[in-house]
């Protein structure tokens, strides 16, 4: 009859192929991934060395000068000769600190005079069953005050509060305890000078074996916590002046040791109630977050052009309209307070924090409506990309649940490595220090020289320990960074199935086999990437270290240089996270190894350059804009909720919490998005550079892409004759000739396909 057979659309090299991106594949970078189990081999065994010798109760009790851990049962160490090591502390819970400026989780902790950095005294903690509910302030020396601390010390001891050494009261304390019972009142003793209180208060006042002040506290992680405006109303009756003075010099000398302003804690006391009682506020807020942030990627998904347009305009009536509102807020607040007579703390701080937040606020939302105003004209490309990614979300929904999981790997691999640190931290070895204590009236006769000797215990750091630390920490990187590869990679994997088949009704689960890919075969590949990320961050590190250790003493040029330094290693991770997650995403799809997938992607995107610069600078613009409405929405609701609420005193740190919380879901939701872009833009340049659109040689990518090449009409035009031969295949096959056509009638309407004969 004549009849020719026309070369079908996909022959079956094409069909194989169209099963997704490089079905055969292989193991690639195996020696890698031998090294990072080796590593993890190496820090079990730290583990082990770790659980044996170290103690983490030692951390979360703490523990006093004498080694003994609060709250449990305690047995004295070897080679510890300290009388008082190994005791039984199960109904003492809490640890006091003698000198409250001292508060390390060391056992011994040296107390300095701020301009010298000789050791001049040992500072004591014990194990308490109650911190103190009662303050006991210095009182000016004078004529019938010199015994009155011991005296008080004596008083609340028979009431069920110790402050002083162990066994003091039944040992060399007891006979000053039988004079102190004889007397009714702290003042106006007539005793003894061996029972004055500079005999039993050393110089500085912190090695014991009574403390020179106690001050009432609260118990805040089994730590007794002073509360300096409890002191003001405890000592009121011993004169304004001598309260003051003693406080401003107290404060002082916090500020002087610690670096920072006492008055904070209370700050934070007042935060951590307001943080509790709004539970309920912040659980809504946290899920009011999460619904905003699906909302926003569905609506991304099926609207992508509205919604991306939609967030720029909401984004910038946000940022007119919401610094706007913060200064209405501030100006209305400042008005009201500036007509009461009596202005509370917490009523002030909550205007200078409106004040505050309106700066921030109003600085950030000019910086991102001037972007939105600059790169307006460039947002159509991302349109294109976002409708692509969006088209590839909604066929595979479950995707957008994989940041979740790879949390839950991230929080449980930081929660095993905390562990095993609160046991390193632990592991040094019990060691006794004896000093002798000093005494203004030690001449007296009230301490002989052996109960003026005193053997605390510490633990002492091994030799190896800083190395031990430094492995252990690069694991956490290294383990950390592993994770969020093996997501990234995972992601592109799914991408990369749609984008490299025709068909897309045949792709079948490309989650699980996005994810079956990594673990099967590139696993390596992950560990290599990984670990350059962990080597700049783990220098990063060291160098911040550096940097804090030596900033009192280093010259302003190097301080220069070292900030210049930290500066650029910042740049280059952020480099080379670039560059890592695009060979992710050429591995996911080709199958390479690291280094060839760097290498070529590294070619693609130099190729490309314009479009990178847009796409990340517009794209993640856009997304940016995303999390900010979401982050936006939370705090405003947020604002509602509790700046009413008469019970909160600072606001502003629950919703500061929740906004925290925002950011991070919707930083969390978005990155399917990113990764997704960023993957469907090296797929296209690699389609771009493999294909023209001939016959023979057709794009993969969609119609909606296929504007952005430059033959994109000739391209069009071929897909569309392509699809005429389809539909001709498809109506012979259903009259019965099984996909035969009349050549002659074919070559007329598909000139250019090539014909075979029978």
């Amino acid at each position: 009859m004549g009849v020719k057979k026309v070369t079908p659309f996909q022959t079956a090299e094409e069909d194989k192929k169209d099963v997704g991106p490089l079905k055969d594949r292989g193991c690639t970078d195996i020696i890698c991934i031998l090294i990072f189990i080796i590593f993890l081999g190496g820090m079990g065994v730290i583990a082990y060395f770790a659980f044996t010798l170290g103690d983490p109760w030692r951390i979360l009790n703490g523990y006093d000068s004498f080694g003994n851990t609060c709250g449990i049962k305690n047995t004295k160490p070897e080679g510890v000769t300290a009388n008082l090591a190994g005791r039984d502390m199960t109904e003492y819970p809490y640890l006091m600190y003698f000198d409250p400026t001292v508060m390390l989780p060391d056992s011994i902790n040296t107390l300095r005079d701020p301009t010298d950095t000789t050791p001049v005294e040992y500072t004591m903690m014990l194990c308490v069953k109650k911190c103190p509910d009662v303050s006991v302030y210095p009182i000016t020396a004078g004529t019938g005050t010199e015994f009155y601390k011991m005296w008080s010390y004596n008083k609340y001891r028979k009431e069920g509060q110790d402050f002083c050494e162990y066994e003091f009261w039944d040992t060399y304390g007891k006979e000053l305890a039988e004079e102190m019972d004889n007397h009714s009142t702290g003042f106006g003793i007539s005793a003894s000078d061996k029972f004055k209180d500079a005999n039993y208060i050393t110089n500085k006042g912190a090695s014991g074996p009574c403390p020179e002040f106690v001050l009432k506290s609260d118990p805040i992680m089994n730590r007794c916590i002073p509360l300096f405006d409890e002191l003001t109303n405890a000592a009121e009756d011993a004169g304004e002046e001598v309260t003051e003075d003693f406080v401003n010099e107290l404060e002082n000398k916090l500020n002087a040791l610690l670096g920072t302003n006492v008055s904070a804690s209370q700050v934070m006391q007042y935060a951590m109630a307001d943080v509790m009682n709004s539970y309920r506020e912040i659980a809504v807020m946290c899920g009011s977050s999460l619904i905003i942030s699906f909302i926003i990627i569905l609506l991304l998904g099926w609207i992508a052009q509205i919604m991306i347009y939609a967030i720029s305009i909401l984004a910038a009536v946000a940022c007119i309209a919401g610094p706007a509102y913060f200064w209405y807020v501030w100006y209305q607040a400042k008005e009201e307070l500036d007509k009461q007579t009596i202005k509370l703390e917490s009523q002030v701080d909550n205007v200078q924090t409106l004040m505050i937040y309106a700066i921030i606020i109003t600085v950030i939302c000019v910086v991102v409506l001037l972007l939105i105003i600059f790169l307006r004209s460039r947002v159509g490309l991302m349109v294109t990309l976002f409708k692509e990614a969006g088209f590839m979300v909604m066929r595979m929904i479950v995707i957008l649940f994989t940041p979740i999981i790879l949390a839950l790997f991230i929080l449980a691999w930081a929660a095993l490595w905390s562990f095993v640190s609160g046991y390193i931290y632990t592991a040094g070895t019990a060691t006794d220090l004896t000093f002798t204590r000093q005494y203004a009236m030690s001449d007296q006769g009230a301490l002989t020289d052996a109960e003026m000797n005193i053997t605390m215990v510490y633990y002492k750091d091994h030799d190896y320990i800083i190395y031990v630390w430094l492995y252990h920490l690069f694991g956490l990187y290294w383990g950390t960074e592993f994770f969020l590869a093996c997501h990234e990679m995972a992601i592109a994997g799914a991408f990369c199935q749609f984008y490299w088949t025709r068909d897309k009704r045949k792709v079948s689960f490309p989650v699980v086999r996005g994810i079956w890919w990594v673990f099967r075969y590139h696993l390596g590949t992950v560990a290599f990437g990984s670990c350059i990320i962990a080597i700049i961050q783990l220098i990063r590190t060291i160098l911040a270290y550096i940097q804090n250790k030596t900033k009192d003493s280093q010259s302003e040029v190097v301080k220069y240089l070292l900030m210049c330094l930290q500066c650029c290693l910042w740049c280059f991770e952020k480099v080379m996270k670039f560059i890592n997650r695009n060979a992710y995403i050429y591995t996911a799809f080709k199958g390479s190894n690291f280094c060839t997938s760097c290498k070529k992607v590294f070619g693609l995107l130099m190729s490309n350059l314009v479009r990178v610069g847009v796409i990340n600078c517009v794209g993640s613009f856009i997304l940016f804009i995303g999390k900010f409405l979401v982050v936006m929405v939370t705090g405003i609701l947020g604002y509602f909720m509790l700046s009413k609420d008469e019970q909160i005193e600072y606001w502003a740190i629950p919703v500061l919490i929740a906004s925290i919380f925002a950011f991070a879901v919707a930083h969390t939701f978005f990155s399917v998005y990113e990764i997704g872009i960023d993957t469907i833009f090296v797929c296209f340049a690699e389609d771009e550079t493999k294909n023209d659109g001939t016959p023979g040689r057709e794009y993969y990518m969609s119609k909606n892409l296929m504007q952005w090449v430059d033959n994109s009409s000739e391209a069009l035009k071929n897909l569309k004759r392509k699809k005429g031969q389809q539909r001709a295949q498809a109506k012979a096959a259903k009259s019965g000739k099984s996909g035969e056509v009349d050549a002659k009638q074919t070559e007329q309407m598909y000139p250019s396909l090539a014909m075979e004969d029978m």
